[in-house]
């Protein structure tokens, strides 16, 4: 996937900035894994009362933990 620029720009008082892609209902929204990650090149994710880890690996990979 290629990524496409940004419309809008990121307000830092706006608690969930807008994503960058389509506005198309069948295509999901697309967004950097170095604004997801940042420096650390790692997020944690609350999903449905359980906690994930999303980290980047050394060879430029994605690993999703529970």
């Amino acid at each position: 996937m290629s990524a496409m620029p940004s419309t809008q720009s990121a307000d830092p008082q706006t608690p969930n900035p807008p994503v960058t892609g389509s506005t198309a209902p069948d295509t999901p929204p697309e967004i950097s894994s170095l604004r997801l990650l940042g420096g650390q090149g790692l997020l944690r994710i609350e999903h449905r009362g359980a906690v994930y880890t999303l980290r980047a690996t050394s060879k430029g990979g994605l690993i999703l933990t529970k």
